[in-house]
């Protein structure tokens, strides 16, 4: 009779990982976190960051330890997040400039790129409610990556909007004085 292998949790597709029962999660948290933390260091795809990201904020943040909630995630995810929002807002701005009604395959991209801007924001968005749920007390210098991070993200996006707000008026603002 041949025993079966039991398959080690840091090896289980992402896709599996997404629709464990909690209690599964809560006791694999120890070996598959390093993983998802290496595949989300190692990773050039921005779908594949989202959806390690959401896996990591939905499934396994509720069952990290408050304490080591800085170091054991948010230090280690929220600096490359930033940088993947910031590339984000970077093509989304070179793409917006060759927008025509005709273009759709930009059309298409910007879309994509919005949608997956929305969901880093729901993921960010997560972090801020777990810590905000927490019973217990958080010293704000314990998790000093979220709010920088956050805030980085709230501030571009501002800066943004305001930049590409005031080119759209001033680029149709009438000429008010012709050079003779």
């Amino acid at each position: 009779m041949s025993q079966e292998r039991a398959v080690p949790a840091s090896a289980v597709p992402l896709e599996e990982l997404s629709s464990w029962p909690e209690e599964l999660c809560r006791r694999e948290l120890p070996s598959v976190l390093p993983r998802l933390l290496s595949m989300y260091q190692h990773s050039d795809s921005w779908l594949e960051h989202i959806q390690i990201l959401k896996i990591i904020v939905e499934m396994f943040l509720p069952h990290m330890n408050h304490l080591t909630l800085e170091q054991t995630f948010f230090s280690q995810v929220l600096p490359k997040t930033v940088r993947l929002y910031d590339d984000m807002m970077y093509e989304l701005t070179s793409q917006a400039r060759g927008l025509s009604s005709q273009n759709l395959e930009i059309q298409t991209t910007i879309r994509n790129i919005l949608q997956t801007m929305v969901q880093l924001l729901g993921a960010l968005t997560g972090c801020v409610q777990h810590v905000y749920a927490t019973q217990e007390s958080i010293i704000l210098e314990n998790i000093h990556s979220l709010p920088s991070s956050v805030l980085h993200v709230i501030k571009s996006t501002f800066v943004h909007c305001k930049s590409q707000t005031f080119c759209r008026l001033f680029s149709r603002r009438p000429i008010l004085f012709k050079s003779s």
